[in-house]
């Protein structure tokens, strides 16, 4: 039982100190490298990816890409325009130009640098880089160009970055060489919505930027989890739209922080849907299985260990949940524990914002960047899974709730995304527009708008944020700040201003009908920085939840009382 877990017992022994959390030890300047961008992050230049080790891609993709490196990333990825300039990230000299048995084509280079003891490897560039074997570079001399692992430029345009041992066979985190305020760089352009996929008999181990393990290639792989997550690729549903929350604008009020959990909790902290002075989140101690935390936020108290993990998945507003007992997909009701089976295929629903509806995706094959892609189906049925329909079938198309009639359905052909709105009940719909490179789509509470943002346009004035309404003839209107953000109601939302040169992060606030933009905190005076670039706003918008690197606690930033 989670009850005898030992990390219960633990538990007993904790004292919380109020302090600023400092920012992590990870930002001080003690790196032998600079990055190998000699431009500053953005989205007309280049935003972080896939950072090295225990990624949620590499354990979607390990055993087809990373096998030979025991199924972790090996290196970063750098997403950016193909013919981005690459520098030199130390003195050093030419070792390889375009040795393949290295991989990361159509073009790589290898450096070695024998003052760090190291070798780096710059993989996926355009063409040749504009050097000879053998010759001595210096730190920030040009040594290549960007591309794309598909020689398209609008596939997979990036710069994978490794750091090696001398003799090659190890792989080591760039972070831990490079110096960057990388947890900063996280907050925006990331390929999925969690960086570190969890082991949950040991959900500590190998969740953060700064403490992945080094790679022996050609070892056993490290990531055969037999409990994990988020679920795999194939099985993971469509995130959930709030239901509508009409709030008033916020007030200019003082904002404080202050911790919440133990040293070294949490990964992944969540709030319940509709409850907003429950936390929660998933730890244990390894070889158990890990458990469910909860604190009362409004006290900072713990409630206790409230069962087994993984997460539960819940319907928008908290009083239904899903289960999937070996494909067999039912739905539980909470006020009673009434549950009734539906018929979904075994692939995991996403319930509509009124409680009345299922969707669900069916991929008929596996989705691998740069092959070509499966057909995609997407299904609606009523609540008990009656009317079960299929309203697209398309590669490269996803859809969501927008409230308990409409779907916003997302069609991709190459880099080109078409939004448009899709009525079940009268099966109509409309068009909202096309947008090239659209990424971070995310709808607000009552599905009446959304927020995206664009990068790497050749015309920089368009890279930004929008706003769009759901309505006939809308048009996008870009926002003026860019970060990444949260909804704090219908109308508003939460960011995090995106300065790629600060480890220290702020919060500030946009109300989106009248262009309300305030700075709520001072770094200089709170700072405080974002572990992996992940936080959460609780349900009445007065709080969001983040785990500081410093000392790896959870941290309430909120209004004050």
């Amino acid at each position: 039982m989670y009850r005898n877990h030992p990390i219960v017992i633990a538990f007993l022994l904790i004292t919380l100190t109020l302090s600023l959390p400092t920012i992590s030890a990870q930002d001080a300047p003690t790196k032998p490298f600079i990055l190998p961008i000699a431009e500053p992050a953005g989205p007309s230049t280049w935003l972080f990816g896939q950072p090295y080790g225990n990624t949620v891609g590499a354990y979607n993709f390990g055993t087809a890409w990373y096998s030979a490196g025991q199924g972790l990333h090996f290196g970063i990825d750098v997403s950016m325009p193909c013919g981005t300039p690459l520098v030199a990230v130390a003195d050093g000299s030419v070792i390889y130009l375009d040795n393949l048995a290295f991989g990361a084509g159509p073009h790589n280079l290898i450096l070695r640098h024998d003052a760090v003891g190291v070798t780096t490897l710059y993989g996926h560039l355009l063409n040749m880089p504009p050097l000879q074997q053998y010759q001595s570079v210096t730190k920030g001399q040009l040594v290549g160009y960007s591309g794309d692992p598909d020689v398209t430029c609008d596939s997979r345009p990036h710069l994978h970055f490794e750091v090696r041992s001398l003799d090659y066979r190890t792989a080591y985190n760039p972070i831990d060489y490079i110096e960057a305020p990388w947890n900063t760089l996280a907050a925006v352009g990331r390929f999925d919505s969690a960086l570190f996929q969890m082991d949950l008999t040991n959900p500590r181990q190998w969740m953060r930027l700064d403490d992945q393990p080094p790679v022996a290639f050609g070892g056993a792989r490290l990531n055969a989890y037999a409990q994990s997550w988020p679920p795999p690729n194939n099985e993971r549903p469509q995130s959930n739209t709030p239901p509508l929350r009409p709030f008033t604008p916020l007030a200019d009020v003082e904002w404080s922080m202050r911790p919440v959990s133990y040293e070294g909790c949490c990964s992944f902290p969540w709030w319940h849907p509709s409850e907003p002075n429950r936390l929660f989140a998933v730890d244990g101690s390894p070889g158990y299985l890990a458990g469910i935390f909860e604190w009362n936020a409004a006290t900072g108290d713990l409630v206790g260990l409230t069962g087994d993990a993984p997460p539960p998945r819940l319907s928008p507003d908290g009083t239904l949940q899903i289960i999937n007992a070996g494909g067999q997909i039912s739905i539980r009701r909470l006020s009673d524990n009434a549950e009734w089976v539906v018929q979904t295929g075994g692939f995991v629903p996403t319930i509509s914002p009124d409680n009345a509806r299922l969707l669900w995706q069916v991929q008929n094959g596996v989705s691998v960047p740069g092959a070509t892609p499966p057909n995609v189906e997407i299904w609606v049925s009523d609540l008990d899974g009656a009317n079960a329909r299929m309203v697209v079938s398309q590669p490269r198309v996803s859809a969501h709730w927008l409230n308990g009639e409409q779907l916003l359905i997302s069609a991709t052909e190459r880099t080109v995304t078409t939004l448009s709105v899709y009525n079940i009940i009268n099966s109509t719909s409309y068009t909202l527009g096309s947008w090239d490179r659209l990424r971070g789509l995310n709808i607000a509470p009552g599905g009446q708008r959304v927020l995206f943002y664009q990068s790497f346009q050749e015309d920089t004035t368009v890279n930004g944020v929008y706003a769009l309404e759901m309505q006939p003839g809308a048009v996008p209107v870009k926002l003026p700040w860019f970060g990444g953000w949260r909804w704090r109601d219908s109308e508003s939302v939460y960011y995090i201003p995106f300065d790629p040169a600060s480890a220290a992060q702020s919060l500030a606030y946009y109300h989106i009908p009248t262009g309300e933009n305030r700075q709520l905190t001072d770094p200089a005076v709170m700072p405080f920085s974002i572990t992996n670039g992940d936080w959460s706003v609780s349900a009445d918008g007065s709080r969001m939840v983040f785990q500081n690197p410093a000392d790896r606690r959870l941290w309430i930033l909120e209004v004050a009382a």
